[in-house]
């Protein structure tokens, strides 16, 4: 069973793909019951169209997740206007706070997946709240940024985007790292089939990407829910994916004590193995400014707290 906490238009959009795909049972969990539970009875009307016969249901009660293998973070506030991302984590620090505590009591076995924003920061949060192995506590970050990723090569070349391998790594945020030495077409190096200016242009465009969904329609949907179901699919079905996921580094990559984005596998424990890479000179001088504003972040949000 799944549980999701927050049932705004993220936690209901990941439950609905988590149930259209087959993975599992779904707790949809948000302090507003009542959307709650109409998000879950609308979902269970829509059932047999998507051919799912499982259980869907609607609560405000955090005991209703118990027993669940995996539990699913999206609750927390939003970034407003003339707020900054620190504000923003000094608002969802408190939120995240008070879930991890409930996820402790009801489902203290479970793979703790961390959406809400700043999800780097929100992650380490989660963490350190938890007392959990680091393996079960990780955040969805650059999974969403290497689709987008992956989306843009596809449109640049007007190819599928089905035969496109890339990887981002880094900040879920402006210091995300799009990892152009390790982006594919069907095993061709984009560098073979892109010119310099080209590539410059779809890593920015990945950069940017999120806010100029939020600029458009006030925030994104579709993609951080069919990421979050695909994340919910590896775990629980032990698939050992490779995925760039925020997890705890304890040396990698040269950092210790914050949680960042880098390739890991995913399967039945969590991050069952995080994967060092050899990175350009370039790419590991952005990895670095990109940890280092992470542990900025988090040192000024001690200092607040």
């Amino acid at each position: 069973m799944i549980s999701i906490i927050g049932a705004g238009k993220v936690g209901s959009a990941s439950a609905f793909n988590i149930l259209r795909f087959r993975i599992s049972d779904v707790v949809l969990i948000d302090v507003a019951g009542k959307l709650a539970k109409g998000e879950a009875l609308d979902m269970m009307q829509a059932a047999p169209a998507i051919e799912f016969d499982g259980k869907v249901r609607g609560t405000h009660d955090f005991s209703e997740m118990d027993g669940s293998e995996v539990v699913v973070v999206t609750a927390g506030a939003a970034r407003k206007a003339g707020m900054t991302r620190l504000d923003l984590a000094a608002v969802n620090s408190d939120i995240v706070k008070t879930v991890v505590k409930e996820v402790v009591r009801y489902a203290p076995e479970c793979n703790l997946i961390i959406v809400t924003n700043p999800v780097d920061i929100m992650t380490y949060i989660a963490y350190k709240e938890s007392g959990f192995e680091r393996n079960r506590v990780f955040g969805i970050g650059n999974t969403l940024d290497t689709l987008r990723f992956r989306s843009y090569i596809a449109s640049e070349l007007n190819v599928s985007r089905e035969d496109i391998r890339a990887l981002v790594i880094g900040e879920h945020g402006d210091s995300m790292v799009p990892l152009v030495e390790y982006a594919t077409v069907s095993g061709i190096p984009i560098k073979d089939l892109l010119e310099k200016e080209q590539i410059e242009k779809i890593v920015n465009l990945t950069k940017t990407s999120g806010a100029d969904v939020i600029k458009l329609k006030g925030a994104t949907t579709y993609a951080p829910a069919v990421v979050i179901a695909i994340i919910v699919d590896a775990v629980l079905r032990g698939r050992n994916r490779v995925m760039s996921v925020s997890t705890f580094l304890q040396g990698e990559y040269g950092f210790s004590n914050i949680s960042i984005g880098v390739p890991v596998i995913l399967g039945k424990n969590g991050v069952e193995r995080i994967l060092e890479l050899k990175l350009s000179a370039k790419a590991n001088t952005q990895f670095k400014k990109s940890a280092l504003i992470i542990e900025d972040m988090i040192n000024n949000l001690h200092a607040r707290t």
